[in-house]
């Protein structure tokens, strides 16, 4: 038990730092200080790195975001409820979402607008696909949705709907917790609802790009 603490005061003192200060600017020393521990290695005894804390900073979160969508989809099966495309968004979205409504909810969001921009941690916004099976799960429904677009459109939509998701949400969080917001601010129940309507509607418009050769060319 004191072990697993120790991890958590880490985890606790490295979100906070790499928020107000970005990934980056984070040592390994900063966090071992500001989480109280003494032992100056107790972050690479813990996680061996600071990319490995910064990795367990995001699962932490998303690990119980994950098994409640889950849990959804499984619900949804076995009952017969209809797995419409609006549906299914909701599932990708609500539990997600709900997270705005507490600081370490919204300090996440910001975290991970970070990472999205990181090519240490993300190369490809669909990356956060395969570290999360809900989503894998949830891509399953979805997909037929874009089967009126050229694959290389699909795939782009696809990248660019987990970037907005991600983005949005990082926005959202910075103007709930800033004193000065510069534009107002969307209740998160209002916010939610605005998020789903927008992410359906990028899946289902139509593309002006031609199918073949050309859509492939730079």
């Amino acid at each position: 038990m004191a072990r697993q603490l120790g991890k958590q005061a880490l985890l606790d003192a490295a979100a906070v730092l790499m928020d107000e200060r970005g990934v980056d600017n984070v040592t390994v020393q900063d966090i071992s200080q500001a989480s109280g521990h003494r032992n100056r290695s107790a972050v690479q005894y813990h996680f061996g790195s600071r990319d490995a804390v910064i990795r367990a900073v995001i699962s932490r979160t998303m690990e119980p975001i994950d098994a409640e969508r889950n849990l959804l989809l499984d619900h949804m099966e076995t009952t017969g409820a209809p797995l419409t495309t609006r549906g299914v968004l909701e599932v990708v979205v609500l539990p997600l979402a709900r997270l705005l409504r507490t600081p370490e909810g919204r300090r996440h969001f910001r975290i991970g607008a970070q990472l999205i921009n990181h090519p240490r941690f993300m190369t490809d916004a669909r990356d956060a696909v395969a570290v999360n099976t809900s989503i894998a799960r949830c891509a399953g429904y979805l997909l037929p949705s874009l089967d009126h677009l050229p694959p290389l459109i699909a795939a782009e939509r696809t990248s660019q709907v987990i970037s907005f998701i991600i983005r949005a949400c990082g926005d959202q969080s910075r103007l709930m917790d800033s004193n000065l917001p510069a534009r107002p601010v969307l209740s998160v129940d209002d916010f939610t609802v605005n998020l789903v309507d927008t992410i359906l509607a990028i899946l289902q418009a139509p593309t002006s790009v031609a199918a073949g050769p050309a859509a492939a060319g730079g």
